[in-house]
C-alpha cells in the first residue's frame, strides 16, 4: 500500500512539473498545439527523473524558474489588463469572447493608415464588434447579413468605420459577422451560430479574399477538430483559457505578439486625377502572379459550399457568394495605368466557375473596387497594410446596398450592380 500511494504522488509532482514547463513553453511558442504537444512529454521526463533517476528531493530546484517566470506573468497581466480582439475567439473560432479590448495598434498611425484612430475595441454580448461608446452593435434580428474574416470586422479601423456603421447610413441595418483570421470553413460556423437570429428571405453575403481564402482539406479538418468543443467544453475552455492568458502575457507579447516589419518604400499610384500614397515592400508594377486552385483548395471550397447550402436549407435565404482582390492586384492595375480592371489572378475565376454550380448568386468585385477607386482617387486599402480602409470599406458597403434591393424570389439570380 505505501509503494502504491509513493506511485501516486511522484505522478501527481511529475504531472504539475510537467504542466509547469508546459506552461512556459505556451510562453514563448506561437501555436497553442506546441504546449499541449509538449505537456506529455515533460510528465513522462519528470517522471523518469523522479522515480527511476531517485530525483525527487531536487523538485524544489526543479520548479524555482517556472514558478518564479508563471508568478511574474500572473502579477503582470493583473497589472495591465486588456486583451486584444484578434486573439479571443470561441474555440470553434465562430465568434468572439465578450470584452473591451485595447486597440492593439500604435496611437501614431496617420490617416490612412491602420490604427488610425482606433483606441478601444468592444465585443458586445452577441459576440461580435460593437461601438465602444454606446454599447451598440448588431440588430438583434438580421435582415441583411455579411460574414467574412478580417476585411469583414474592418480590422484597423474605428467602428464607427466599418460595414455596420456605414450600412446603416444607408438606410440597411445590418448584421456584420466578421472574425479576424477565419476563412470559409469558420464561416460555416459563423453561420451555424447565428443562424437563429437570420429572418427568412434574408440577404446574406459570404466575402470571399483572394489573399487567403482558397485554404486546402487539412484546414478543414483542424476546424472539425475544434468542433468537438461544442460537446467537450471543460477540457477545450480550460485550454483555450490559458490560450487567452498567454497571449496577454509580457513574455508572449515580447517575442510573438509583435512582428518585425519588413522594409517597405513610399510609392506613388494615379488614381484616376489623384495620386495615391502607399508603402509597399516592392514594385507594385511587379505582381507576383499565384498559382491556380489545386484538387485539395477545390474540394475545399466544394465543401464550404456544400455547408451552407444545408444550413440554409429551408430559410429562403438569399445567398450570395462576393470575392475580393488582394490589394497587391489592385495595386498592379494602378500602376500599370490600366484604364479598367485586368484580372491577373487565376484562381478568382476558377472560383467563381464552382460557385456557378450551386444556387447562390456568386460575383467577383475586384473590377467595382478598381473602378471607384479611379472614379474616387481614393486607395481602398490602407496605405500601409492590405486591409480595407475607410474608402475601400465604403466601396464594398455600396456593392451590397446595390445588391440588396435586387433580390429576387429564391433560384432567381441577381444582377451585380456593376
Amino acid at each position: 500500500m505505501y509503494d502504491a500511494w509513493c506511485v501516486l504522488g511522484i505522478f501527481l509532482v511529475s504531472f504539475a512539473t510537467g504542466t509547469l514547463y508546459a506552461a512556459i513553453v505556451g510562453l514563448f511558442s506561437g501555436p497553442l498545439q506546441a504546449a499541449l504537444y509538449s505537456w506529455p512529454i515533460w510528465v513522462g521526463l519528470f517522471w523518469v527523473l523522479f522515480r527511476k533517476c531517485k530525483l525527487l528531493r531536487y523538485v524544489g530546484f526543479v520548479w524555482v524558474l517556472p514558478v518564479s517566470l508563471i508568478g511574474f506573468e500572473l502579477i503582470w497581466t493583473k497589472l495591465n489588463p486588456g486583451m486584444v480582439a484578434d486573439k479571443y475567439t470561441s474555440a470553434d473560432r465562430s465568434h468572439y469572447l465578450v470584452g473591451r479590448a485595447r486597440s492593439p495598434q500604435t496611437a501614431k498611425a496617420e490617416p490612412d493608415q491602420y490604427g488610425a484612430g482606433l483606441e478601444e475595441i468592444l465585443i458586445g454580448q452577441d459576440g461580435f464588434r460593437a461601438d465602444p461608446e454606446s454599447g451598440r452593435g448588431n440588430p438583434p434580428r438580421c435582415r441583411y447579413v455579411l460574414i467574412g474574416d478580417s476585411m469583414i470586422y474592418g480590422s484597423g479601423l474605428p467602428f464607427a468605420h466599418t460595414l455596420g456603421p456605414v450600412l446603416a447610413e444607408m438606410g440597411l441595418p445590418a448584421c456584420v459577422f466578421g472574425v479576424t483570421g477565419n476563412s470559409p470553413v469558420d464561416y460555416l460556423a459563423t453561420l451555424k451560430f447565428v443562424s437563429e437570429r437570420i429572418d427568412p428571405g434574408a440577404q446574406v453575403a459570404f466575402y470571399l479574399y483572394a489573399y487567403n481564402d482558397f485554404v486546402g482539406l487539412n484546414k478543414y479538418f483542424k476546424r472539425g477538430f475544434l468542433s468537438l468543443s461544442n460537446w467537450l467544453r471543460a477540457p477545450f475552455e480550460w485550454a483555450f483559457a490559458f490560450d487567452r492568458w498567454r497571449k496577454s502575457t509580457f513574455m508572449f507579447q515580447r517575442f510573438r505578439g509583435a512582428r518585425k516589419e519588413k522594409k517597405r518604400s513610399l510609392w506613388q499610384l494615379r488614381a484616376g486625377k489623384a495620386l495615391i500614397r502607399i508603402l509597399y515592400g516592392r514594385d507594385p508594377a511587379d505582381y507576383r502572379r499565384p498559382k491556380m486552385l489545386n484538387a485539395r483548395q477545390r474540394s475545399a471550397l466544394g465543401l464550404f459550399f456544400d455547408g451552407v447550402k444545408e444550413a440554409s436549407r429551408g430559410r429562403g435565404w438569399h445567398v450570395s457568394m462576393i470575392i475580393h482582390p488582394d490589394d497587391a492586384e489592385v495595386y498592379a492595375n494602378l500602376a500599370q495605368r490600366a484604364p479598367k480592371f485586368v484580372d491577373l489572378d487565376p484562381r478568382r475565376a476558377a472560383v467563381l466557375e464552382i460557385c456557378a454550380a450551386y444556387d447562390f448568386f456568386c460575383t467577383d468585385i475586384s473590377a467595382w473596387l478598381f473602378e471607384r477607386a479611379l472614379a474616387q482617387g481614393r486607395n481602398p486599402y490602407f496605405s500601409n497594410n492590405r486591409h480595407f480602409s475607410d474608402a475601400g470599406t465604403r466601396m464594398v458597403a455600396e456593392h451590397f446596398a446595390a445588391l440588396a434591393p435586387k433580390r429576387g424570389a429564391r433560384g432567381t439570380p441577381l444582377r451585380s450592380p456593376h
